[in-house]
């Protein structure tokens, strides 16, 4: 089997998946954002992991906890290491912007009125779909351009010390029917988007 044929493969682990579980590692505040992902019968798909932090930014992490204002860049790859895409999340900003694994503009999470809704945009700002939170930001109902629920992202209770002490969140992302590129990846991130802007900032000290 060709490495295009392996790749392949792996691609579609991830993204042919009806249901993915997202878990973080169970830790105290970590130098960088680290993310497992598996499919429903427990097979890991992806594993993803941010880019380029210093280690003054890692130290200052692991000391004083994160800052809402910060950038995060994640990559995503498979569990052999063929990447898969990347998400980044810009300084000063609750967006969330999906590239493809050679840097090429996938979609984008744009927030609205400062909630927990958001905008699902292509690479030419057409809305795909929506992304509805909840008021607690604990539950998001993925609907397509036509308002149709396709898919829904779950945030899990940890428990009150793994969700204040730790940074060990758990998510679950369940696609009800097949979905049109670039949606699906936009559904695929989401769990991994909505933890970067909202989440992953909740160390020890912030």
């Amino acid at each position: 089997m060709t490495d295009a044929f392996g790749t392949m493969r792996h691609v579609y682990g991830l993204f042919g998946a009806s249901i993915l579980r997202v878990e973080q590692p169970r830790r105290l505040p970590a130098a960088k954002s680290q993310y497992r992902i598996f499919d429903g019968p427990g097979t890991l798909v992806a594993e993803a992991e941010e880019e380029n932090v210093s280690i003054r930014r890692q130290a200052s992490r692991v000391l004083w906890g994160g800052s809402e204002a910060s950038a995060r860049t994640v990559r995503v790859s498979d569990p052999q290491g063929v990447p898969l895409m990347v998400i980044d999340k810009p300084v000063h900003s609750q967006n969330a912007t999906v590239y493809d694994p050679d840097g090429a503009f996938v979609g984008v999470f744009q927030q609205e009125d400062h909630t927990f809704r958001y905008g699902l945009h292509d690479v030419a700002g057409r809305r795909v779909g929506e992304l509805k939170g909840n008021r607690l930001g604990r539950r998001f109902a993925v609907l397509d351009a036509h308002g149709a629920h396709v898919a829904q992202v779950d945030k899990k209770w940890a428990g009150v010390g793994k969700e204040v002490l730790t940074t060990a969140d758990r998510y679950t992302v369940e696609i009800y029917r097949s979905l049109p590129y670039p949606l699906r990846h936009l559904v695929v991130a989401a769990a991994l988007a909505m933890d970067m802007i909202h989440y992953e900032e909740k160390d020890y000290f912030n």
